[in-house]
């Protein structure tokens, strides 16, 4: 898990980041609107019982490329981290067409 922030802090990060163009704008207009910076900031989205679900949108409890690459980053460092016959197996990244 990433060091713990502020939401404001991961907000003005996240701002000042070269991000998609739909991104970008979302977190423009959410400027000045507190309660969804917080809902968008407050923690980062989390495994569950059927894998990583939530909301497309900006931010670190939003469905979007960055939080995908954190959490393949961090299985990756897991797996690496059992041993060699582990790194043998198979893992599945996908995307729920709903």
């Amino acid at each position: 898990m990433p060091k713990k922030r502020n939401v404001t802090e991961l907000y003005e990060q996240w701002k000042n980041e070269e991000l998609p163009i739909d991104l970008k704008n979302e977190l423009i207009q959410m400027e000045g609107d507190a309660a969804a910076i917080e809902d968008r900031f407050y923690q980062f989205l989390s495994f569950g019982t059927g894998g990583m679900r939530g909301v497309l949108g900006a931010g670190t409890n939003r469905m979007n490329i960055y939080i995908i690459r954190w959490a393949a980053e961090g299985l990756a460092s897991y797996i690496d981290s059992q041993g060699e016959e582990e790194k043998k197996r198979s893992v599945v990244i996908a995307m729920n067409s709903l």
